[in-house]
């Protein structure tokens, strides 16, 4: 697993034209996804989704991330894309235009945008158009769900990326990089994400070590047993 970590450290430093000496490991952990869970807490927690964030904007030490993945979508689970989520380039058209990747149906672009711009105010319509009134249960559900999708996709370009075994995807840590992991909707997804910091040690911290302060590639090794 270390050996997986450094060769991270590496690729990233790489790619990003950064001393190697310049980038440390922060946090590395095994991630399990299993459709149909919620998640308890952060880290390894168990869940079938993750929501929209920025990796710095939950520790503001995360400067680099990568995600490596042990599963394989359409094989190992359904669902669970891995979403970069970035403003739209509108160029003009509605909220609900071609630039999320949506098809535009003319007689409903209108009633779209409107209804959208209320919902983000928090506000509800007097009275729904004909043609988004739920007749059934069932049609009432999709409704419900076409609106978040709606609501999500809304000014938003997003580009999903779905795992394939030994994968992985590396990025910057902060708002550049906003993502979310989509629901899984069967089977069960493993990975292992990665955080770097470009944050030196601070000396206070090696004074919780056991044998303080490395001074050479031997006492690093050698620390890893006291981590």
């Amino acid at each position: 697993f270390i050996r997986l970590v450094e060769r991270v450290r590496r690729t990233m430093a790489h790619e990003y034209g950064l001393p190697l000496k310049s980038l440390l490991p922060l946090q590395a952990y095994s991630r399990k996804y299993v459709a149909g869970t919620t998640q308890q807490g952060g880290g390894g927690g168990e869940g079938d989704f993750v929501t929209l964030h920025t990796d710095e904007a939950t520790h503001e030490g995360y400067h680099y991330s990568c995600v490596i993945y042990l599963s394989t979508h359409n094989e190992d689970f359904e669902g669970g894309a891995f979403v970069f989520n970035d403003p739209a380039e509108t160029n003009g058209e509605g909220a609900s235009g071609a630039a999320n990747g949506m098809p535009v149906d003319d007689d409903d672009e209108e009633i779209d945008d409107e209804l959208l711009e209320l919902l983000k105010r928090g506000e509800l319509p007097d009275e729904l158009p004909e043609q988004l009134v739920p007749t059934d249960e069932g049609e009432e559900e999709k409704y419900h769900m076409n609106i978040e999708e709606e609501i999500r996709r809304a000014g938003r370009s997003l580009t999903p990326f779905y795992p394939t075994r030994g994968s992985a995807v590396i990025f910057s840590s902060g708002w550049e990089n906003m993502h979310e992991v989509e629901k899984i909707t069967s089977g069960t997804r493993y990975a292992v994400p990665c955080f770097f910091t470009t944050c030196p040690v601070p000396e206070a911290a090696y004074d919780q070590m056991k044998v303080g302060k490395p001074q050479s590639d031997e006492d690093i090794a050698d620390d890893w047993l006291h981590l």
